[in-house]
């Protein structure tokens, strides 16, 4: 009787033991299409014909796990990086998308590395109701200080991750939460390029809606960046909508843009379409428009893998209203995720 309470025991020092191990998950996704793109300077463009990769969404593949530590805490891991479909090359291969450790408990989410920036969570809402997250999102055109390979006199847009940070998610208070991120350039004095970020998001019901600042600094005044924005979403059931207004300020150079889009799924299908506007101003004198339109549809045929197909169209002109650049892209193509 002994005996058999003692391999009892150990079998159950065992077994916790097991339980206590990380569980490590292996995700990726795989995103081709095949199109064409017309960019450059106004009534000079090309056209090129090209197999791309990620195009409605970026192609990825990474690890995350978690071990429960037991009281509430758990550690967290998650490393993604992106990969390129039409070449399968993985740029050598560097975990660029995502590469943190940290702990998760009652107090909230502590991340140490690589991340995106809290002030790219909100950012991320006012295109949340579009059917892509990558090149097809008219904000790359409206927001970009390059349009087509030419230079437009707009902030240069905000840098979505930052390394060597430092990033705290707080607990949920009845839908509300908070998150402040900290990146530092690790870099000798006078240099200081730290990019300091933090947002306040409220979700409920089919409402989620945020608010979020990030900061780039600089050593040299006139180049340190700044940005705000105010974003929302709504699910009203049979169409959902996206929306998001954004400032950017570098010394006396001012952008302000806003983006909407409206996502209707239907069975199977899901249609999509986007728009995106900003303008710029330096110490009050035009610099610089640009405009983005996107739309599409996908196609689920299953769970994991879905068709597609999509269009998008955008200019650029000057603080006179001269159109300087363009750019045009349709395409259709396969995602799977897995």
């Amino acid at each position: 009787m002994k005996k058999s309470l003692i391999a009892l025991a150990a079998l159950a020092t065992i077994s916790g033991a097991a339980m206590a191990q990380s569980s490590v998950t292996i995700y990726g996704r795989m995103d081709a299409s095949i199109g064409s793109e017309k960019a450059g300077a106004a009534g000079a463009a090309q056209s090129t014909s090209q197999l791309q990769s990620g195009l409605l969404s970026t192609s990825r593949l990474g690890f995350r796990g978690t071990e429960d530590l037991g009281g509430g805490l758990k550690a967290i891991f998650q490393l993604e990086g992106a990969l390129n479909v039409d070449d399968g090359t993985a740029a050598g291969y560097r975990f660029g998308r995502m590469s943190i450790v940290g702990l998760q408990g009652g107090f909230g989410t502590v991340k140490l590395g690589l991340h995106d920036t809290s002030f790219d969570d909100i950012r991320d809402i006012s295109v949340s109701s579009a059917l892509w997250d990558s090149a097809f999102t008219p904000s790359t055109i409206a927001y970009s200080n390059s349009v087509g390979g030419v230079a437009v006199g707009h902030v240069a847009d905000y840098s979505a991750r930052a390394s060597n940070q430092i990033r705290y998610e707080s607990p949920n208070f009845g839908g509300f939460t908070a998150g402040v991120s900290y990146g530092l350039d690790e870099q000798a004095s006078p240099i200081k390029r730290d990019t300091t970020a933090f947002n306040v998001r409220y979700r409920g019901g089919p409402l989620d809606v945020g608010v979020g600042y990030q900061e780039l600094d600089n050593e040299v005044g006139a180049l340190k960046r700044e940005y705000t924005t105010l974003a929302g979403a709504y699910d009203f059931g049979v169409v959902r909508v996206s929306a998001g207004y954004n400032m950017a300020e570098q010394g006396a150079l001012e952008s302000n843009g806003f983006v909407i889009g409206a996502n209707m799924p239907m069975g199977p299908w899901d249609f999509s379409v986007g728009y995106a506007y900003n303008k710029s101003e330096n110490s009050g004198v035009d610099t610089a428009k640009s405009k983005g339109l996107a739309f599409g549809a996908t196609y689920s045929l299953s769970k994991r893998t879905r068709v597609y197909a999509a269009y998008l169209d955008g200019d650029a002109e000057n603080g006179a209203g001269t159109e300087i650049a363009e750019r045009r892209l349709y395409a259709v193509g396969v995602r799977h995720d897995f």
